[in-house]
């Protein structure tokens, strides 16, 4: 029932020349990470816990660490400070640490294993932000957080959800007394890294006796002490080394200056670059941090001394030095060597389709062994349902009085209430009903939400990055178990109510419930659904798994009388299509028949095509996504931008500065929206956003109002290009987006689009259509309907500025080969979407951002 897990890790093979030179100096501080490319970092990050040589005594194997390396290094943020350098600079800065202070012999092999993870962790998904930005803007992570370390607790929930991601499951060998254990020494070790509690740390050193040396320190301290020296040791370094630091750490400064002033807060000290310059920032650091902290570090542990003494020679080099020097000496890429003119290539692709049931769409199966046979079955179960006739049976024949007794004893163990009742509505209303006509047709079943509902819950559930899944026709679940109603009838009975859910609780930051199936089932309420009568309501539990039990036995039995020696292949190569393969499949194409692309917006994508696409295409794209993903829904806009185009560590998240604006989540869920700013080679900011809207559209203007007063009001000079998912409609109505009122609406903002002036619904970007294999046959539609009834609208957009840019080139791809095919519903087993890419070539009209642009109208 598990689905879902990581490829198996794609460790990247290590470069003997790298190795060779690199190693030596991991046990000192003077080693560079900054150009070491990010997999010979990881190849060096193991090479030290391989040094240290504890994790096998712990029972951890040496693959799992590799697949936790690449985890961290792949949830690490595009920031110029706060990324997988500064990461893995700090572990090798915190293991030379321990070993030039003569601490190792001192501590156990857990202590030195927790240490070296929470260095690994202690920045884990950094913002890019500090804890007081997300105070004063409000933050989300501010308010779950409750305002008080708040980074450094996020961190720490991120390092250990990682940490028991089942294809990682790195302390599976720990006992729960060591587990406990160990999360209380990791989590206090990120928490140290917290600059609110520095004062507490400078207090607390100089109550120790100078010379006691490591010994003499408690572990816990002397193992916090050791990472905070670590966390703030580019001021240490030689000189050519801590000076790219203060390049990369006063970029991420001015950065979150630049947002708090366009978001008209009080902008901080440090982060001003018009009156701050970097080298009195870098300057304040030493005096003021660097250097009192680590004075009182050496008089408690010597050994350190002589190391430390680098501080005060690269406090008298600054003196020489001002900004103009620094910039000239480090060599920032020039903003100005791209001509303003030259053309982008945009892409949007909502790459969403099939979700949790493989047979809910009409597929294209193309040329497989099992396209004939997808074909002859769907069209073979249309034909059922449609005119069952003579073959219909009952749904006593399928789900026997002896499953129902079973369900009914089941329930009662599990406290359900109203199950007293069950066996008496099974024999007057269910059980002599015929299984088609009586059942799955009845209309009264769907708008009570006797099936829909149980089924949206247990279909397939994240339990702590595990993907379980109901044994069903309608779910991915595989199992040859499927072949008989008897074996289907014992997995179903496991499932519902003998496998257990750890699921994170959205509203208690680090805190898990643990529930049975059975116990993540809800009531339906009659105020909702009024089609429920009273008594209905009072037994809904009980009522919605016997009716989703009918539901899914009466299905199996259809498929296995239908198709009983094809039907489970052919689920097998939707699943792999649609599911195991299909984050691969989206990286492919896009590495095929996308190169040329500049920016790449992305829609409704899983945390895990996030990290795939980091391994894939980050070489050639910075992957851009919020700080905050959906790991609920796991639906997630992000932006790919190409790093030839656009200066790396020059990227500003405003996604909840956007949300704000839009009116918060009112219309826009977490993972909806991803907006980030920043520069491009040819010298101009550019304000990105990828969207995708609700199912009737209703969210997607309110979003573009946003983006344009964003644009208007806090970022004038800054070019917008916005990719989305608006989920238009062919007609208009106060409940559902209609595209040309879209159109018209977002004109009167001064926007365009990629469709030009007249948009038409025959540049349509989605065609799909329900089949009768799915709880709501309402919305089933026959093959031969799917171009008239089915979904078939113009739904996905790349919008922009009228007097900034013009689009030509636009193009539709539904094959993945850049080629539009109009007589083909999608998704098809080679392109794993019901959207169609769209992608316009967008040139700048004006390079000194045109003043005919409507920025105001609202």
């Amino acid at each position: 029932m598990v689905m879902g897990m990581p490829e198996k890790n794609r460790w990247p093979a290590a470069k003997a020349s790298v190795m060779d030179e690199c190693k030596p100096k991991l046990k000192t501080l003077e080693f560079d990470p900054m150009g070491i490319d990010e997999d010979d970092l990881l190849n060096l990050a193991l090479e030290i816990f391989l040094e240290i040589g504890v994790h096998q005594g712990l029972g951890i194997e040496t693959e799992k660490i590799q697949g936790f390396l690449l985890g961290v290094r792949d949830r690490m943020l595009e920031n110029p400070f706060h990324n997988w350098a500064h990461v893995f600079d700090v572990t090798q800065t915190c293991y030379a640490l321990v070993l030039l202070s003569k601490g190792r012999d001192h501590l156990s092999d857990m202590q030195v294993f927790g240490l070296m993870i929470a260095t690994l962790c202690h920045d884990l998904e950094h913002p890019g932000v500090n804890n007081q930005f997300l105070v004063k803007s409000k933050s989300s992570l501010a308010t779950l957080y409750n305002n008080e370390s708040i980074l450094e607790k996020h961190h720490a929930f991120r390092a250990f959800e990682l940490m028991l991601h089942p294809g990682i499951d790195l302390l599976s060998a720990f006992s729960k007394d060591e587990y406990d254990a160990f999360r209380q020494l990791v989590m206090s070790l990120i928490l140290a890294t917290d600059m609110a509690r520095h004062n507490e740390y400078v207090v607390n050193l100089k109550t120790h006796a100078k010379g006691q040396g490591a010994p003499g320190l408690d572990p816990l301290l002397y193992m916090e002490l050791l990472l905070k020296c670590a966390d703030i040791s580019d001021g240490l370094k030689p000189f050519d080394i801590t000076k790219k630091w203060t390049l990369r750490i006063t970029d991420e400064f001015f950065l979150q200056g630049d947002m708090e002033r366009a978001s008209g807060m009080d902008v901080s000290c440090m982060c001003d670059r018009t009156s701050q310059s970097r080298v009195a920032v870098q300057k304040g650091m030493i005096d003021y941090i660097v250097l009192p902290f680590c004075t009182l570090l050496a008089e408690v542990i010597p050994a350190l001394q002589e190391a430390f003494g680098q501080i005060a020679m690269n406090r008298s080099i600054w003196d020489t030095y001002d900004d103009a020097l620094l910039l000239e000496e480090v060599g920032k890429k020039d903003t100005g060597l791209m001509k303003a003119a030259t053309p982008l290539r945009v892409v949007t692709w909502n790459i969403a389709a099939v979700n949790n049931n493989p047979f809910e769409y009409w597929v294209t199966h193309g040329q497989t062994s099992q396209s004939e046979g997808y074909a002859q079955l769907m069209t073979d179960v249309q034909m059922l349902i449609d005119n069952p006739e003579t073959r219909d049976f009952k749904v006593g024949d399928v789900v026997t009085d002896d499953m129902i007794q079973e369900l009914v004893a089941s329930l009662t163990e599990h406290g359900c209430g109203g199950v007293e009742l069950l066996l008496d509505v099974w024999r007057a209303e269910y059980k002599d009903r015929y299984a088609i006509a009586g059942f799955l047709k009845d209309k009264g079943i769907g708008s009570k939400r006797l099936i829909s509902m149980p089924d949206r819950i247990s279909n397939t559930i994240n339990s702590e990055g595990t993907v379980l899944m109901r044994p069903s026709v309608i779910s991915m679940f595989n199992d040859e178990g499927l072949s008989t109603t008897a074996g289907w009838w014992e997995l179903w009975k496991q499932y519902i109510f003998s496998t257990q859910v750890k699921v994170l609780d959205r509203n208690k930051p680090n805190h898990f419930n643990y529930l049975f199936v059975v116990g993540m089932m809800q009531k339906i309420s009659r105020h909702k659904y009024p089609a429920i009568t009273e008594a209905e309501e009072a037994m809904s539990i009980p009522l919605q798994l016997m009716a989703l039990a009918i539901f899914d036995g009466v299905l199996l039995h259809i498929l296995n009388t239908l198709a009983p020696e094809t039907w489970q292949p052919i689920k097998v190569s939707l699943c792999e299509a649609f599911n195991q393969n299909k984050g691969q499949k989206v990286i492919s194409i896009l590495e095929r028949s996308y190169s040329d692309a500049d920016v790449i917006f992305i829609q409704e994508a899983a945390a895990a095509f996030v990290e795939a696409a980091k391994q894939g295409l980050g070489r050639k794209y910075m992957i851009l996504r919020p700080y905050l993903l959906d790991g609920f829904r796991n639906q997630n806009s992000i932006i790919l931008a190409k790093r030839v185009f656009f200066v790396e560590g020059s990227t500003i998240d405003v996604t909840e500065h956007v949300i704000r604006l839009a009116g918060g989540g009112k219309w826009i869920a977490a993972g909806d929206l991803c907006a980030m700013t920043m520069q491009g080679l040819d010298g101009k900011r550019y304000f990105l956003a990828s969207f995708h809207g609700d199912t009737n559209g209703m969210a997607s203007l309110p979003v573009l109002r946003a983006l344009n007063e964003a644009i208007s009001t806090y970022y004038p000079d800054h070019v917008l290009i916005c990719g989305m998912d608006a989920n238009t409609h062919k007609k208009h109505s106060d409940s559902t987006q209609g595209f040309q009122n879209f159109h018209e609406s977002f004109m009167d903002m001064g926007m365009v689009s990629c469709w030009g002036l007249s948009p038409s619904l025959s540049t349509w970007t989605t065609r799909n259509a329900r089949t009768y294999l799915q709880p709501q046959l309402q919305k089933a539609v026959g093959i031969a309907d799917v171009a008239s009834k089915g979904d078939t609208n113009l739904k996905d957009w790349i919008v922009f500025h009228s007097g900034l840019m013009e689009a030509s080139q636009e193009q539709r791809d539904n094959t993945g080969e850049r080629h539009f095919r109009e007589d083909m519903v999608f998704p098809t087993l080679n392109f794993p979407s019901d959207h169609a890419i769209v992608s316009v070539l967008c040139t700048r009209i004006d390079a000194d951002l045109a003043p005919s642009c409507n920025h105001n109208t609202l």
